[in-house]
């Protein structure tokens, strides 16, 4: 039997399902590597009622998980995007390095964050699980972060006075450093007999997931890390993967409220165990702003 014949000038149409596939299928890897490649600078706004009016407007320049990533020849892409958002200081809220190798990218990265404005650095988990006999890695990252001009904040605290008027930043030892490191009520406490009680205080710390003790101390406003946000970020979830390995965390990202107090998670900068996906790297810009 003759096969059917297709008549003249008639075309056989590509699917529309097949081209929606196949976008998707290119969609991918681009949105991989975006999401691990391309940082944005976000930004977020804190409203809080005991700010002193001088910090009214200040700029803090949040960066976390940092993992020794690298955008642009020598970092030049990152260091762009933190001059361009013109931070009164930096906060940099510990995993920046995650290897005795990582001194190195240390040693570069750090003299030229503070040459941008003055930079404050707390410990994570990571660089506190490479630390030994062997490498001594904590103490020789604070003879870079100190001898840049930084201020190693783990365990302590400083002034930063503004318009004439004082809050404390202090910091948090990651629980992953020694047992001896005061608890967040414990650095409470010697804020408190040394600088008097009620200024208002920013406290740096990796951990994102403790706001109930943030609160219970009393701190002011918090800069966290340490979730990646998530790492995967779907559609109406905060994330797929918890720094635990967790499904489903919660408060991976964002401004977290309780009480008075206020969490500012960031999503972090690096990567490390898992590739990030639709959740591009967050250089966070935080501005501090007088009311509830």
């Amino acid at each position: 039997m003759p096969g059917k014949r297709e008549l003249p000038g008639r075309k056989r149409r590509i699917p529309a399902a097949l081209i929606l596939f196949a976008l998707f299928l290119l969609w991918i890897p681009l949105e991989l590597y975006l999401s691990n490649n391309a940082p944005r600078t976000e930004a977020v706004t804190v409203r809080l009622p005991r700010l002193p009016a001088a910090f009214d407007g200040a700029r803090i320049l949040h960066l976390s998980d940092m993992h020794e990533k690298v955008f642009g020849k020598d970092n030049e892409t990152l260091l762009r995007m933190a001059e361009k958002a013109s931070p009164d200081i930096i906060a940099v809220t510990g995993d920046f390095i995650q290897s005795p190798e990582g001194l190195a990218y240390a040693e570069n990265l750090l003299p030229r964050l503070t040459a941008v404005a003055p930079v404050y650095y707390v410990t994570g988990n990571h660089e506190w699980a490479n630390d030994n006999n062997r490498t001594h890695l904590i103490q020789r990252l604070k003879a870079i972060v100190e001898g840049c001009g930084g201020v190693w904040l783990d365990s302590s605290f400083t002034i930063w006075e503004r318009g004439g008027e004082p809050v404390v930043l202090a910091g948090l030892c990651d629980p992953n450093g020694p047992r001896a490191e005061p608890d967040a009520g414990e650095l409470r406490r010697q804020i408190d007999a040394a600088a008097g009680g009620g200024l208002f205080t920013i406290l740096l710390s990796h951990r994102h997931d403790r706001i109930s003790v943030y609160a219970a101390a009393g701190f002011d406003v918090v800069l966290a890390g340490h979730a990646h946000g998530g790492v995967v970020r779907l559609p109406f979830t905060d994330g797929l993967i918890g720094p635990d390995r967790d499904w489903f965390p919660k408060g991976t990202s964002g401004v977290l409220a309780a009480g008075d107090t206020r969490v500012v998670v960031s999503r972090g900068v690096g990567d490390t165990y898992f590739p990030r996906f639709l959740n591009r790297p967050q250089v966070l810009v935080v501005t501090l702003r007088r009311g509830g």
